[in-house]
């Protein structure tokens, strides 16, 4: 990834040089580490907040998110990533989030400060090599916004190919061909946080907040009632 970070700082001339973590979680900026927002730079997502901020579907009813991991991902770092989705794509930070769940599962009951409650549903279950599966919907006045096909269960690829070696392609980013969709989406976010100091901080408050609500989250498991997220 710290190659593909290269090549647009390089080619776009920014003054900040920027280092991406190993795992893709963190990049250090300016002598400060800033956790990845990496969502935010995805397309479906960002499209998602554009459809819900654009009004035209009216105030949202409920939120659903789900999310499925392979077994032995850690269900908190699940959370920190919907929980950020979620108060990103409905611009609004979370106040109050209420959890049950196990070791591997965990579903969530979430306020915004916008009144948005989002149902999240997450799972550390799949096996080893299966990709995860995931899904945000918005459930408004006048219709429905989702990330995925219509009636679709799982993602879909851009390009299969049947016969014996059954592959699937998806590339999505010309500049950065080559590299997965998750992979594209940290660069991207990671070269925005070189180039924008005003992201910087908004980043890295938003990081700080999402920390509060796993907190909370783990709290409220051990206590099984709501709790404020401040």
């Amino acid at each position: 990834m710290q190659k593909g970070l290269d090549l647009l700082l390089s080619k776009y001339t920014v003054d900040e040089d920027a280092v991406i973590s190993p795992d893709g979680a963190s990049a250090t900026v300016a002598n400060g580490e800033y956790k990845l927002l990496f969502w935010e730079a995805e397309r479906r997502i960002s499209e998602l907040y554009n459809i819900y901020m654009s009004g035209r579907l009216g105030d949202a009813c409920t939120y659903r998110i789900s999310h499925i991991a392979k077994q032995g991902s850690d269900i908190w770092s699940l959370l920190w990533r919907e929980a950020g989705i979620l108060s990103f794509t409905v611009n609004s930070d979370i106040t109050e989030i209420f959890a049950i769940g196990g070791e591997r599962t965990m579903n969530c009951i979430v306020t915004c400060a916008n009144g948005t409650i989002a149902t999240i549903e997450l799972a550390a279950t799949l096996a080893e090599g299966e990709g995860d599966i995931d899904k945000h919907e918005i459930i408004c006045v006048e219709g429905v916004a989702c990330d995925r096909v219509v009636d679709t269960q799982v993602p879909q690829q851009s390009i299969y190919l049947f016969g014996e070696n059954k592959e699937t392609y998806k590339d999505v980013d010309a500049e950065l061909f080559g590299y997965s969709e998750d992979d594209v989406a940290r660069i991207r976010t990671a070269f925005r946080l070189a180039k924008d100091e005003g992201y910087r901080a908004e980043s890295a408050r938003k990081a700080a907040l999402l920390d509060k609500v796993v907190a909370c989250a783990k709290v409220s498991l051990e206590k099984l009632e709501n709790v404020k997220v401040g």
